[in-house]
């Protein structure tokens, strides 16, 4: 063994000096640069090569380095940005803090009181970012949720500039009071009318689907949120941004109605056979007419559309500004009418401390609208249109002293109405709005973690009506001239006060909850005087005093409250298990004495599946997120007073004398309260190959239930009707979104973005009865026409379905009729299914005869880039629903005396039975109601907007970026709809006269062009 001693021992130094060298080792720890807190799981490497280790709960590890050198270490966990940190000389590295990869999952949605990133959502909640709505120039906020929001069904109800769209979110829950959702405009719940807003100033917009989303919003979220958030001022240098853009309207279809020659025909065959009057025109005038007037042509005209904005942006940490200035201007497209809009907006964002903090958003905006749309009657239909289609084509616009034509001729021939361009032209209807919508807040964190948030808002509305129908114009012949002024005063202030404690408790538990209290009062005031009988014309409506019959005058006061306390619990669990529980209590003062206060409750539970390690082979799979949900929302949009037995003012006449009084107006009733729609929702959002792909998919069903239904009551009671809650309605559907990035390299760019709804709504229960004729045709509009309801309520029935009789062609020969066993008609005559075979055409042979709700809709946008260019392609479509088209109703049968669609040339004659359009002066539709043959298919695909953009290249040092861009709306339009346009309807947001087009405003297609400069 000695002889051995002085071999083994420098073997042994040989062998452990190494062994000690490679004992040296690198600790350190691994945080989230967001919130400092550890990262667990954190892989550690020694850059080239495959020595590493993984960090332990609390983001700490060790690692043996080798004998030689300071290696580089690499950092890498899934979600954030892999980060590299070279060895010290002393063994170590600095604390290393990883950034959150910038991807979509990591964007921060605004949802209700708060914000979450995108990957901690439990409900169904969609955004539209400010790139997206700089993609499209439009008047109004909610027009660009049109088509691009799977599940959102927007329809411009009236194309008039300054017109309202109606917006359903998952179909429609009620009957009765309104199904609109609720619009909060940076935190301000109840914002209402969106034409004050300018769409430049917005960052994103939000729309909150599902009960889960909702229910913080209790007894206003039924119809679903949309969250409208504007620009904030950023730190860094100060910008100015410029953005202008004009262009063209032009009229997208026209009717095609009878020449001068045609309707002179006509006439004379509607009179044919007449024992007191001769024909209306010999052969010999008929042979000598042109073509006439195209009154169409006569009142429309190419419309100009500008807009300019101005913006200021900046601040530091502690002062962050923006200051916008914007002017809209849109003719219309119809003589004499118009919008335009200025608004001024200032955020600011002052943070005095750490601990204190000031947010100031604010808006003054002013409206000016003039209007062509009040009808020959004054009712809210027609006008100037209406006009011009009816009029005889045969009259010029001016006689040969250059005076318009004053009215219809010849009479008594001819309905007699005014000229059409007289009207538009001479009658005033316009209405100023001034808005100021501000909001001030301050948040001060009394804990880390926790901060209380103080806010208070106001919302003031000033809307003037000023018309003036001279007494020079057919309109104001029998009132020797009228006015009228109304003046409304809407205003409500906002207080709010929330807690929020956000919290990651640990690497494995993290926790957002949010606690409040809220109170909004809401206050208007009516006026309105008129004034007939006026000796001139001169000052219009500017000095009533000059009318000598005033009209008695009416005003009136309301005002409601709304209190509120809520709460919500968001919980995370390991960052993939998601938790969500809501509860909001309102009262209102709409409501009943025994039913003030109505209970909203909610939850939601994520699993972030891909989040399992087991879910790491899947190499494709970028995420996959299971959700579900259910909660339950409230409806209170009814009009004020509505619990309490009101009165109404009553007058008559004794002798010269006028006696006012009161009457009773409803039946009071204590117990009312809100409307409850209880909604369940499951849903999943997966994508792959690195977000290239992503898919949103959600089921839902609603069932709403104590409807705010009106009633009918006994006639022994003295009231028509009564409010109760009473009866139920249910939607169920699916939503659909798809966004692909199809390519994306330096040369080429190619993204998809696709969304599909479809929505099956219901009538379950009608309390009292099981059907319920409907539908707004059936008021003063058509007196005497016997149009009768357009629509019908019935259990098992959408709402929207259209109630009336089945056409069966023409009556062709006196003996068909006779062996029909039928009375009253003639050959050439429209014929109706009799569906109870007793030989006679009645209100029992009405049935459903088509749907105002569609099967699906759908919207998809391709987004190509290359080089400086950029090319927006979107296509919107609406498939399975029908139109009522009342325009067709009148000019194909009708008023017997007005011109007609070209269509009624190819009438029913003896010698022309191969066609559906009945003879001349045939009154059998008109005086039947409605009819299944102006029942049209609604379905199309419209190339909604083209915008081609190109990005300047930079040639000054101030400029940050400059581009120019050209857009074109409503480019081609596919549809087998005869009407103006197929998104229609002429009643507005009544929820029982869906799809009814009479008359609406004509919609355009429009070419604009735009510059944007940011310096």
């Amino acid at each position: 063994m000695q002889k051995l001693l002085p071999i083994l021992v420098p073997l042994a130094v040989a062998v452990t000096v190494p062994a000690f060298a490679q004992n040296r080792q690198v600790t350190g720890q691994v945080l989230n640069a967001t919130d400092r807190t550890p990262l667990p799981g954190v892989s550690v490497v020694i850059k080239g090569t495959t020595t590493g280790t993984a960090t332990d709960p609390d983001g700490r590890f060790s690692l043996p380095l080798p004998a030689d050198g300071n290696p580089t270490l690499v950092f890498s966990f899934v979600g954030f940005e892999p980060f590299e940190a070279r060895v010290g000389d002393n063994g170590t590295v600095p604390t290393v803090q990883l950034r959150e990869k910038t991807t979509e999952l990591n964007d921060v949605v605004v949802v209700g009181y708060g914000t979450q990133r995108k990957r901690d959502i439990t409900g169904s909640v969609a955004s539209i970012s400010a790139e997206q709505v700089a993609e499209t120039p439009i008047a109004r906020a909610d027009q660009i949720l049109q088509g691009r929001v799977s599940g959102v069904q927007v329809t411009q109800t009236n194309s008039e500039p300054g017109g309202n769209v109606s917006i359903r979110i998952r179909g429609t829950n009620s009957i009765n009071t309104g199904n609109e959702p609720l619009f909060v405009v940076d935190g301000f719940p109840g914002a209402g009318d969106l034409n004050s807003i300018n769409p430049s100033d917005i960052e994103s917009i939000e729309v909150l689907k599902d009960a889960s989303a909702t229910a913080i919003y209790g007894s206003r979220g039924a119809n679903g949120v949309v969250l409208i958030t504007t620009k904030k001022g950023k730190v860094g240098k100060g910008t100015i941004n410029v953005e202008a853009y004009t262009g063209v309207q032009i009229v997208r279809h026209k009717y095609e109605l009878m020449n001068a020659r045609e309707f002179a025909s006509y006439l004379n065959d509607v009179n044919a056979g007449s024992q007191t009057l001769p024909q209306p025109y010999t052969q010999e005038q008929i042979d000598a007419l042109g073509e006439g007037t195209d009154w169409q042509d006569a009142i429309l005209r190419p419309a100009r559309l500008s807009n300019y904005q101005l913006g200021f942006n900046g601040g530091t940490e502690e002062t962050r500004y923006n200051l916008s200035f914007n002017f809209f201007d849109q003719e219309g497209i119809i003589l004499n009418s118009g919008f335009k809009r200025g608004t001024v907006r200032l955020n600011l964002d002052k943070k005095i401390s750490q601990k204190l903090s000031f947010n100031f958003s604010s808006q003054v905006a002013g409206t000016f609208e003039k209007r062509a749309f009040v009808n020959s009657q004054g009712g809210s239909f027609g006008g100037a249109l209406l006009d011009a289609l009816r009029f005889n084509p045969i009259n010029p616009v001016r006689d040969e002293n250059g005076n318009y034509t004053y009215s219809n001729t010849p009479l008594p021939y001819v309905e007699d109405v005014g000229n059409p361009v007289a009207f538009a032209e001479k009658v005033k209807d316009q209405r100023t709005t001034a808005r100021g919508l501000f909001n001030v807040a301050a948040n001060y964190e009394l804990l880390p973690g926790l901060t209380l948030r103080i806010s208070g808002g106001l919302d003031y509305n000033n809307l003037q009506i000023d018309g003036y129908r001279p007494s020079d114009v057919f309109l104001g012949r029998l009132t020797g001239g009228s006015a009228n002024r109304t003046q409304q005063n809407r205003y409500s202030w906002l207080n709010e006060n929330t807690l929020t404690y956000d919290k990651k408790l640990n690497p494995d538990n993290a926790l957002n909850v949010v606690v409040g209290l809220s109170e909004q009062q809401f206050y208007g005031n009516d006026f309105n005087s008129a004034v007939n009988n006026f000796f001139t014309n001169t000052l219009g409506s500017d000095n009533l005093a000059l009318g000598a019959n005033i009209q008695t005058p009416n005003s009136g006061r309301y005002t409601n409250t709304l209190a509120s306390y809520f709460g919500r619990v968001n919980y995370r669990l390991f960052e993939k298990y998601l938790f969500t529980v809501t509860m909001r209590a309102d009262g209102s003062s709409r409501f009943g004495k025994n039913n003030k206060w109505g209970y909203f409750p909610s939850a939601a539970f994520a699993y972030r599946l891909i989040d399992e390690p087991f879910m790491k082979d899947f190499t494709a799979l970028s995420d996959l997120k299971l959700r579900v949900g259910y909660g339950v929302t409230g409806n209170q949009e009814i009009n004020n007073y509505q619990s309490l037995a009101r009165y109404d003012v009553g007058s008559y006449a004794a002798g010269t004398t006028r006696l006012v009084g009161l009457v009773p107006a409803n039946i009071r009733n204590p117990d009312l309260r809100w409307e409850s729609t209880a909604a369940s929702n499951v849903g999943i959002d997966v994508a792959f190959l690195e977000n290239r792909i992503s898919i949103t998919a959600d089921a839902y069903y609603k069932k709403t239930t104590d409807l705010l239904l009106r009633v009918a009551t006994p006639r022994t009671t003295g009231y028509g009707d009564i409010l109760l809650n009473a009866g139920s309605v249910e939607n169920k559907g699916f939503e659909f979104a798809l966004n692909t990035t199809n390519f994306d390299t330096k040369a080429f760019g190619w993204k998809t973005n696709l969304n599909f709804s479809l929505n099956r709504n219901k009538v379950l229960d009608l309390y009292s009865v099981t059907e319920l004729p409907v539908g707004a045709s059936s008021s003063s509009l058509f007196v005497g026409a016997g149009l009768g309801n357009t629509s019908i309520l019935r259990e098992g029935e959408p709402i929207g379905s259209f109630y009336g009789y089945q056409f069966d062609g023409l009556w062709q020969t006196e003996d068909e009729i006779k062996a029909a066993g039928r009375t009253g008609v003639r050959p050439g005559d429209p014929r109706y299914v009799d569906q109870n075979g007793d030989k006679a055409i009645t209100a029992a042979d009405r049935v459903i005869i088509g749907r105002a709700q569609p099967d699906f809709i759908y919207g998809v946008t391709n987004t190509f880039s290359t080089g400086g260019f950029s090319l927006n392609i979107f296509i919107q479509g609406v498939q399975g629903s029908n139109v009522l088209n009342l325009n067709r109703y009148e000019l194909e049968s009708g008023i017997t005396t007005t011109n007609k669609l070209k269509t009624v040339v190819d009438r029913w004659t003896p010698e022309n039975t191969d066609t559906n359009i009945p003879r001349a002066g045939s009154t059998i539709r008109r005086s039947t109601g409605i009819v299944s043959d102006v029942l049209e298919d609604g379905s199309f695909v419209r190339l909604k907007t083209v915008t081609l953009s190109y990005a300047l290249p930079k040639f000054s040092k101030v400029l940050k970026q400059a581009s120019v861009y050209v857009t074109a709306q409503n480019l081609v339009t596919i549809t087998n709809y005869t009407g103006y346009d197929p998104e229609v309807n002429s009643f507005g947001r009544d929820n029982l006269s869906l799809n009814t087009d009479y008359n609406a405003f004509p919609s355009t297609r429009s070419f604009t062009a735009g510059l944007k400069i940011g310096f």
